[in-house]
C-alpha cells in the first residue's frame, strides 16, 4: 500500500540543469499537426518536415529533494522570480503560482509513495528571461523530469521524455505545444527535429558551435511574449485552409535543408540570410508576430553591421537573434541594441544537454 514501506526511505536530492535553445528556421512546424498537413498539401514527403536549433547555456536548473513522509505534501521555490512556499505544507492540489512543479511533482506522486517519500522540495532557477522566446519553460520542464527520473532510478530513453514533456506543457497551457524546445534542453547541442507521421526524432547537425557562437548576438526586447496565442492564430489558419498561410509555412519548411547545409559548411553569411528570409516569411503569418520594439531593434542591428537575424520563438515580444559576418562587429552591434533598449544576453553554445550534480 502506498506510503507503507518497511524501510524508511533516507532524504535523497537531486539537482539537473537543461539548456534553453535558438530556433534557427522551421519554428512552428513543430506543432502537430501542422507539419503532416504540408507534408500532403504541397507533397513534401520525400523528406521529412524539420526544425533546426542551437541550444545555449541560459539554463533552467531544477533541484528536487525527497524526504519520508506518509501522505503526499510539496514545497515549490522560483528563485528567478523570487517566489516560495518554504515553511508552508502544501498538499497535492495546493500551489497553483507553481503549476509547472505542481505538474511535474504530481506525475510520481504514486511511485514517490511506495519508496517512502511522501514530501517533495522543488527548487527552480531559469538564466532566460521570462517570455524570452528561448523555450525557457520547456527547459525546466525537462530538467524536472530528469531530476525524478535520477532519484527513481528510471533509465528513461531521451525522445520519450521529450514526448512526456510537451503533454505536460499542452495541459499546463490549455493550448498548443511544439517539441523542438524539448529536445534542445534534453540533448544539447546544435540539432534536427525531424516532425514525420512515426512521430518527432532528432539528429545532431555537424558545426562549428563556438565558432558559430561568435557571429552570433542575442537581444531580449524586455517584452514577454505568450507563443500560444500566436501559434494558435497561425495553425487556426492553416485548420480552415488560409492558402497564403499554408503557402507561407510551406516556404519556411523548404528553407530549413539550405539551414542545415550552410551550417554545415559554416558559411555564416548564408546561414545570416536565410534566419532574414525565415523571418521575413514569419512576419506575415498572424498579427501580433511583429512588434514595434521588435522592428527597432531589427532595424538597429542591421544598421550597426549585422547582416541577417529574426526573432526566436512565435514573436510578440521576446529575443532578437541577429547574425554578424565579421566576429569583430559583433560589438558595435550589441553596444546599439543595448542603446535601443535591448538587453543583451550570453548565447554560449551548450554542447551538452541535461547535466546532473
Amino acid at each position: 500500500m502506498a506510503g507503507t514501506s518497511s524501510v524508511a526511505a533516507p532524504l535523497a536530492s537531486c539537482t539537473a540543469q537543461a539548456p534553453t535553445r535558438i530556433d534557427m528556421a522551421g519554428g512552428t512546424l513543430d506543432i502537430w499537426p501542422l507539419a503532416a498537413i504540408l507534408q500532403e498539401k504541397f507533397d513534401l514527403w520525400n523528406a521529412p518536415i524539420e526544425t533546426v536549433n542551437l541550444a545555449i547555456e541560459l539554463r533552467a536548473e531544477a533541484k528536487v529533494s525527497l524526504r519520508p513522509a506518509q501522505s503526499f505534501s510539496w514545497e515549490f521555490e522560483d528563485k528567478s522570480l523570487g517566489r516560495s512556499t518554504a515553511g508552508t505544507t502544501l498538499l497535492q492540489n495546493d500551489a497553483a503560482d507553481f503549476v509547472l512543479h505542481r505538474a511535474v511533482a504530481r506525475l510520481y506522486k504514486n511511485e514517490l509513495l511506495n519508496k517512502g517519500y511522501g514530501h517533495v522540495t522543488i527548487e527552480t532557477n531559469a538564466k532566460a528571461p521570462r517570455g524570452s522566446g528561448l523555450g525557457g519553460s520547456s527547459s525546466l520542464v525537462i530538467a524536472l523530469l530528469a531530476a525524478f527520473n535520477k532519484l527513481l532510478g528510471k533509465q528513461v530513453e531521451g525522445t520519450e521524455l521529450c514526448r512526456t514533456a510537451q503533454t505536460l506543457e499542452a495541459g499546463i497551457l490549455g493550448n498548443l505545444a511544439g517539441n523542438q524546445d524539448h529536445f534542445a534542453a534534453f540533448f544539447g547541442g546544435l540539432r534536427s527535429v525531424h516532425h514525420t507521421a512515426f512521430g518527432s526524432t532528432t539528429t545532431q547537425v555537424s558545426s562549428d558551435l563556438d565558432t558559430l557562437a561568435k557571429h552570433l548576438v542575442l537581444a531580449h526586447s524586455g517584452q514577454q511574449h505568450f507563443s500560444a496565442f500566436n501559434n494558435w492564430l497561425v495553425l487556426e489558419k492553416v485548420l480552415t485552409s488560409d492558402t497564403a498561410v499554408l503557402e507561407r509555412c510551406a516556404a519556411i519548411a523548404k528553407i530549413v535543408p539550405d539551414m542545415k547545409r550552410e551550417l554545415q559548411n559554416k558559411n555564416w553569411h548564408a546561414v545570416a540570410r536565410l534566419l532574414s528570409a525565415e523571418w521575413d516569411i514569419r512576419r506575415t503569418l498572424a498579427p501580433g508576430i511583429v512588434t514595434p520594439m521588435l522592428e527597432s531593434l531589427y532595424a538597429t542591428a542591421i544598421k550597426a553591421g549585422a547582416t541577417g537575424g529574426k526573432v526566436c520563438g512565435a514573436g510578440g515580444g521576446g529575443v532578437l537573434v541577429m547574425m554578424v559576418d565579421n566576429p569583430a562587429q559583433k560589438s558595435a552591434v550589441e553596444v546599439a541594441l543595448r542603446s535601443a533598449g535591448g538587453e543583451v544576453l550570453d548565447c554560449q553554445p551548450a554542447h551538452r544537454g541535461v547535466v546532473y550534480s
